[in-house]
């Protein structure tokens, strides 16, 4: 029986990462990118390039396998198309945080903490 549990696998030279903090301390891993799913938060998309020779493959992890990252307040209201909104969630490239009150918020704080872990 095989037991092998992996957190994520590369799509095209099948690297793997077992859990996540093992993906997380991946030193070829670069975060670039967030695409929020204004459907379903869960489904938000974090875009990671594997930087190996040979590789450079981007891939998609969903926001719901970070969601537990993220341990402040959680808005209830969202502010997209609204004054006080700076449209980075619209940005794909964009991983600054947001000053805004709105639901969409904790992600950027899960993106700053994704980025420790990188090192940036």
């Amino acid at each position: 029986m095989n037991d092998i549990v992996i957190f994520k696998k590369c799509p095209l030279c099948g690297q793997t990462w077992r859990s996540r903090k093992e993906f997380l301390e991946e030193r070829a891993l670069e975060l670039n990118g967030y695409l929020a799913d204004f459907e379903s938060i869960e489904n938000g998309m974090f875009f990671f390039t594997h930087h190996i020779d040979g590789c450079f493959s981007t891939m998609t992890i969903l926001a719901k396998d970070f969601i537990d990252m993220y341990t402040g307040i959680k808005y209830t209201e969202r502010k997209k198309d609204r004054e006080e909104c700076p449209g980075y969630c619209l940005q794909k490239n964009q991983l600054n945080r947001c000053e805004a009150a709105c639901e969409y918020a904790f992600v950027r704080e899960i993106i700053q903490k994704i980025r420790e872990y990188q090192g940036a």
